[in-house]
């Protein structure tokens, strides 16, 4: 590997992306020493951009994608256990009128569908199921926004993408 190469590399992974990444690049068949100053900073900018996306946006992507899917499968689950629970709370409460010589066994139990119903109800309230399954969603749709537009040109246009991911992951957590 050239000096060139050996810099380009160096670049690369103090940037915070793999070193197998930085080599690949490094040895893609690319005569880095004889190249220009002009396609060495591309070439860098381009290598580091892909290894940022595949790395650190795939990764955010992926696991915003999982929790979204997670906190709305959780969501569905709290929603029909608390109106299933308030249902059969009902129908005992109704049976306990129809049924005076077990009026307080059907009381009692309708009491405890309320009770437990409710619980699930505050533990959907407490987690706050659906503001993230939208947080989520969000931050997946902000992800794939900016990956479509991707950097504007120049260094200056790799840190400002680089910060507005930051910011998505930042404000998304």
């Amino acid at each position: 590997m050239t000096e060139a190469g050996a810099g380009v590399g160096a670049d690369v992974a103090a940037a915070g992306v793999g070193a197998d990444v930085a080599v690949a690049g490094a040895g893609s068949g690319v005569d880095v020493a004889g190249a220009g100053a002009g396609e060495v900073a591309a070439d860098r900018r381009e290598q580091f951009l892909r290894a940022y996306l595949r790395h650190r946006v795939g990764e955010r992507l992926a696991g915003f994608e999982q929790a979204r899917t997670t906190y709305a499968k959780a969501r569905r689950w709290t929603t029909g256990s608390t109106a299933l629970l308030f249902t059969a709370s009902a129908a005992l409460g109704a049976v306990a009128v129809a049924d005076p010589g077990r009026r307080a066994l059907w009381g009692f139990l309708a009491t405890v569908a309320a009770a437990l119903a409710t619980s699930v109800a505050v533990y959907e309230a407490v987690f706050a199921f659906r503001a993230r399954a939208r947080r989520s969603a969000d931050s997946v749709a902000l992800l794939h926004l900016l990956q479509a537009h991707g950097a504007p040109q120049g260094e200056d246009g790799v840190h400002a993408f680089r910060a507005e991911v930051e910011s998505v992951l930042r404000h998304s957590d």
